[in-house]
C-alpha cells in the first residue's frame, strides 16, 4: 500500500458517483509499496477503501474483483468489492488505471513479536478455507513470480553495476532457481500467495479480513501454505510452535495429501527465493526514502534455514 497517483477529493467525488457514494472526504495511506490507497470518507461518516491499481491491466483488475466475491460468497474473510451503480462492474478507472472500492475493513496488524500459536492455528484454517473455496474459480491467472518470471529479474539483476554483495546474493538465488528449474504445479488451486503479516486483520485473537490479493494466482497450495509460514513463523529462525500450528489449523480444515507433502520442501525454498528475488529488484535497488523498504536479506536467511533442514528434516520438523 503507498500512495503514487495522487486523486483530489474532486475525482474522488467523481469515482464516487459510479458507486452510488456522496465522498466528503479522502487521505491516502501511507504504508506498503505496489498500489496507491486511500481512505474515503462518505457525507453520512462511514468509510470505504479505494484501491488505484498502479500495475495490473484492466482485465487482470477485473478478475481479481470476481475473485474476491467468488471467495466472500464462499465465508473466506475477505472485503467483497463495491459495484458501480451505473454498470454491471466493480472496476471505475482513474488517470487511466483501474480502480475498486471495498467496505472498510476493521482490525488491526499484529507485529511479530503478539503472533502466537494460537494466532498462526487461526490463520492456517483461514489460508485452508481461501484453498477450498478458490477450487471452483473459473480464470485464476498463471503466478507472475514463476520460474520463467524470477529467471529474467536474475537476468535483468546481472545487466546492472550493483554492489558486490547484491552480486554475491543474485549468484546464490541464480544457483538455487537452476536448481528448482524442473519445478511444475502439479497440485494446483487459487492462492493468496502474499499472505503477510500487513494482510491480515484481527479484533480480540480472531480474524476479521484478509487483505490484498493482488497476488493471488493458480500455483501450488503447498506453496501458499510455505508462503504464510515464512511470513509468520520465522524472526531469527523459524519458530516451530508457531509452524506446527500453522500446519495443524490448515489440516483441520483441509488436509495435506501425498502429492503436498512432497512439495513442501522445494515449495518453502521457491517461496523464499521468489521473496528475497522481487526485494533485491523492487525495493533495494530503489533510492532510500521512496517507499517501504523491505530487506531482501531476511528471506535469504529464511532459505538459508529451510535448506538447513532439509525435506525430511522439513517434514519432521513441521509434523507434516
Amino acid at each position: 500500500m503507498a500512495v503514487l497517483t495522487p486523486l483530489s477529493l474532486e475525482e474522488a467525488r467523481s469515482i464516487g458517483e459510479r458507486f452510488g457514494l456522496e465522498i466528503a472526504g479522502v487521505r491516502g495511506i501511507l504504508a506498503g509499496s505496489v498500489n496507491s490507497n486511500y481512505e474515503i470518507v462518505t457525507n453520512g461518516g462511514a468509510r470505504v477503501f479505494l484501491r488505484v491499481y498502479e500495475e495490473q491491466a484492466l482485465a487482470s483488475a477485473k478478475d481479481e474483483a470476481r475473485t474476491l466475491e467468488h471467495l466472500a460468497a464462499r465465508g473466506v474473510r475477505t472485503p467483497k468489492p463495491l459495484r458501480r451503480v451505473d454498470a454491471n462492474e466493480f472496476i471505475a478507472e482513474h488517470r487511466g488505471k483501474p480502480v475498486a472500492i471495498f467496505p472498510w475493513a476493521d482490525g488491526e496488524t499484529l507485529c511479530q513479536g503478539r503472533v502466537t500459536a494460537h494466532a498462526t492455528t487461526k490463520l492456517g484454517a483461514e489460508v485452508a478455507r481461501v484453498h477450498l473455496a478458490g477450487a471452483d474459480v473459473a480464470r485464476a491467472p498463471a503466478s507472475r513470480f514463476d520460474v520463467a518470471a524470477l529467471a529474467r529479474r536474475i537476468e535483468s539483476l546481472r545487466t546492472r553495476a550493483v554492489s558486490n554483495e547484491i552480486a554475491r546474493a543474485v549468484d546464490r538465488c541464480a544457483r538455487t532457481l537452476d536448481d528448482l528449474a524442473h519445478r511444475s504445479i502439479d497440485a494446483a488451486g487459487l492462492v493468496h500467495a502474499d499472505l503477510f503479516r500487513d494482510n491480515v486483520l484481527w479484533d480480540e485473537g480472531e480474524i476479521t479480513a484478509l487483505l490484498d490479493f493482488e497476488s493471488a494466482c493458480r500455483e501450488s497450495l503447498a506453496f501458499d501454505l510455505m508462503v504464510t509460514m515464512l511470513a509468520w513463523c520465522f524472526s531469527s529462525e523459524i519458530d516451530r510452535s508457531l509452524a506446527r500450528a500453522l500446519i495443524a489449523g490448515y489440516q483441520a480444515i483441509r488436509r495435506l495429501d501425498d502429492r503436498d507433502r512432497a512439495r513442501l520442501f522445494d515449495d518453502a525454498r521457491f517461496a523464499a527465493l521468489r521473496f528475497s528475488i522481487t526485494r533485491i529488484t523492487d525495493f533495494e535497488l530503489r533510492p532510500r526514502g521512496t517507499g517501504v523498504y523491505k530487506d531482501f536479506r531476511r528471506f535469504l536467511a529464511r532459505l538459508d534455514a529451510v535448506e538447513a533442514l532439509g525435506p525430511s528434516g522439513l517434514a519432521t520438523f513441521l509434523a507434516a
